[in-house]
């Protein structure tokens, strides 16, 4: 009944098995992100002629005879009517989103984009249709180029999105590297090597000199200084001695050190900065949401 009511909100669900790891989104969102280049380069390659043609005449810049609203409207209106086709296609995401959520009652600001566009588009069809039969005095009543110029227009602020959020990945990418993937465990007075994701709570780790700190805790034997500048942004070295807390990611600079591990996992201090990024990258600006709560009144207003 959750995932019914999460599909007809609009949303699709990710069953936790179908998830992919870092590097399989990282290639999923450059191919989105490419694919989204290429639309708005075939819009923005359409939208230019298409406003050329469309308002030369209002400032004064005569076109050829052939493309004249006043000489052969129907040519005029038709050439904008081809050159406005391949921006819908490109931007047809506003119309398969926008449509649906007016369907179910929560209107949205690709609804708004997608009844602008298609009330211009429309209306203009209408009156080629009838330049067509003859009606030429309407050829200065097209909006073809009304439509193009929006939806171009958001494509660039939607590509532009893409590419901060790609970066802001990125960024959690980098964090989430700067943690080492294995660990050295003491057990039975030896020393073992194992992955990072097998330390458990109260494990007993050594990090040698020049080593990265594998998980936040407690410095149980030792005296060192360790680099903390990717966590505090200090440059010098901090002095750790017994009982001193130690965090995952952080550099041992100088002596033998024994640590007991207190946090490990998603409950380290590293794992928590780039939760911290991956929300803020994830959550919606509150002017976005407040834009989305008075599209989802205007759009009414404008159908009525």
């Amino acid at each position: 009944e959750i995932k019914a009511s999460v599909q007809k909100a609009g949303y699709q669900l990710i069953d936790i098995d179908d998830r992919t790891n870092s590097d399989e989104q990282e290639n999923r969102h450059a191919k989105e992100l490419k694919v989204q280049k290429i639309k708005l380069i075939i819009s923005t390659i359409f939208t230019i002629p298409l406003v050329f043609i469309a308002m030369a005449e209002m400032v004064g810049i005569r076109l050829p005879i052939m493309l004249s609203p006043m000489s052969n409207p129907e040519t005029f209106a038709m050439v904008q009517l081809l050159l406005v086709i391949p921006i819908l296609i490109a931007g047809v995401n506003f119309y398969t989103k926008g449509f649906p959520a007016m369907w179910r009652r929560s209107p949205n600001m690709d609804s708004l984009i997608a009844m602008g566009t298609s009330f211009a588009v429309g209306y203009s069809i209408w009156n080629t249709y009838l330049i067509l039969n003859g009606a030429g005095h309407l050829a200065m009543n097209l909006y073809y180029e009304t439509g193009g110029v929006i939806i171009t227009l958001i494509m660039v602020g939607k590509y532009l999105e893409a590419i901060s959020k790609g970066r802001a990945s990125g960024a959690i990418k980098q964090l989430m590297n700067l943690q080492p993937n294995t660990a050295t465990l003491i057990e039975s007075g030896e020393e073992k090597i194992i992955s990072i994701d097998e330390v458990e709570v109260g494990d007993v780790l050594v990090a040698k000199a020049g080593e990265k700190i594998a998980v936040d805790g407690v410095l149980s034997q030792g005296t060192t200084s360790i680099d903390e500048s990717m966590l505090t942004g200090e440059s010098m070295p901090a002095k750790k001695v017994e009982d001193d807390k130690v965090f995952g990611g952080t550099v041992n600079t100088t002596g033998l050190i024994y640590i007991a591990a207190e946090k490990i996992g998603a409950d380290t201090v590293l794992a928590h900065i780039a939760k911290l990024v991956e929300d803020a990258q994830g959550s919606r600006a509150p002017v976005q949401r407040l834009a989305d709560k008075v599209s989802g009144v205007f759009v009414q207003i404008v159908i009525s």
